[in-house]
């Protein structure tokens, strides 16, 4: 467990650091365009590089806290969802909504939506969240929730995709984990029958499935995967 804690989680000093540095940073920068420094990205096509310096989030890749009780954790923008779902299973926990690409970071997948991914259960990733800190243009740092003095900057940050903010951590609630996930596939050759029978799995309330998925390979060929958590 230690070894595996060494791999995954960060601690509140570092965090606190490493903000406190993107924060002078941001504050004393003279132009005008901001590109973030980072390992990988996920977008699906070339971009002209420019001539900037470029605001180096990478050491924020982290889940800094798990708190079983309370089912949250604290996320450090940058945390790739495989090291979140990794550090929450330790515990018997699991992020509600996870997208389909592993290497989406948390603070991603609510600016960008994650490539929409979506929960029938329990909507998009950003509405798993309760707090997030976010850096803004003017190297200030706002602590962001639904009810406090900065509620319309938490609620303008999904789907804003950098434009009003780095999302520095988020607090982002968990649901319980179970060992083993059962799959069920069923085959259509129509569209028709294949969305009756996915709204009819997602219409099941409460003993509706926790997971569906449908996919279409092609205009007579779909498939409708249900799945349930399992000992």
């Amino acid at each position: 467990m230690d070894r595996i804690r060494s791999n995954l989680f960060d601690d509140w000093d570092s965090y606190h650091k490493a903000c406190r540095e993107l924060s002078h940073a941001m504050t004393g920068r003279t132009d005008r365009h901001v590109r973030l420094a980072k390992k990988r990205s996920n977008l699906f096509r070339s971009r002209k590089e420019e001539a900037t310096k470029n605001l180096d989030v990478r050491r924020l890749h982290r889940v800094i806290e798990v708190d079983p009780a309370g089912r949250t954790a604290e996320v450090e923008g940058m945390t790739t969802f495989e090291d979140f779902a990794d550090a929450t299973l330790l515990y018997g926990l699991r992020p509600p909504v996870v997208p389909e690409l592993k290497t989406i970071t948390a603070g991603g997948a609510v600016s960008g939506i994650g490539i929409e991914a979506s929960s029938f259960r329990h909507g998009l990733v950003h509405e798993m969240v309760e707090e997030m800190e976010i850096l803004c243009g003017d190297g200030t740092i706002r602590v962001c929730r639904h009810d406090n003095e900065n509620a319309d900057l938490f609620h303008a940050i999904p789907n804003s995709y950098g434009s009003l903010g780095y999302i520095l951590r988020l607090r982002m609630k968990l649901l319980p984990a179970s060992p083993f996930v059962r799959l069920t596939h069923q085959r259509f050759s129509g569209c028709a029958p294949f969305l009756s029978a996915m709204a009819a799995a997602c219409g099941q309330s409460p003993h509706a499935p926790d997971f569906v998925e449908g996919v279409a390979f092609a205009p007579d060929d779909f498939v409708l995967t249900t799945a349930r958590l399992t000992d």
